[in-house]
């Protein structure tokens, strides 16, 4: 009921450990990136990396070899992505999102909140999250490449160079 074996306890133990021992040494080779959410495919890679870590632990189908090949191939791929993403603007466009300028100068922005699916409620709740209680008193709301709202106060966001590049 609680458990088949002690074998797979220690399976678990000892499988864990070294994938664990593993994946955080090729987190470490592969550089700050590997778990930063800067844009989609990074993320997907992040949750990617916690799944074969579950299944590594959990399946005994899966050796320890091929889990830490399957980290390795991760990281590698978000590395090439990486790589082509700074050396190729096209490539860029395609795998990175834009932000996107969701409130200006105290009012709202109907069509991109639209476009991004995000209500009036998400905007004023960030508002609230980062201090500030007036609307109106806001240069700017920022839905950023990862999903977060950036919010600037002041000045007028015609003023903010934060914003250049931002459509």
């Amino acid at each position: 009921m609680f458990f088949d074996k002690w074998y797979d306890l220690l399976r678990v133990l000892i499988v864990g450990a070294s994938a664990y021992g593993s994946l955080v040494l090729i987190l470490r080779l592969a550089g700050k990136r590997s778990l930063a959410k800067l844009n989609i495919f990074d993320f997907v890679v992040t949750v990617a990396f916690g799944s074969t870590l579950a299944t590594v632990l959990l399946s005994g189908d899966v050796a320890l070899a091929e889990g830490v090949l399957a980290f390795a191939v991760l990281a590698l791929l978000q590395w090439i992505v990486a790589q082509c993403s700074v050396r190729f603007g096209w490539f860029r466009r395609v795998i990175r999102a834009e932000a996107r300028l969701l409130l200006k100068d105290g009012t709202f922005i109907d069509e991109a909140l639209r476009a991004e699916r995000v209500t009036r409620g998400e905007v004023t709740s960030a508002i609230r999250q980062h201090g500030h209680g007036r609307v109106e008193n806001i240069a700017a709301v920022v839905l950023e490449t990862d999903g977060s709202l950036s919010v600037i106060a002041a000045p007028a966001a015609d003023q903010c160079t934060a914003l250049d590049g931002v459509r």
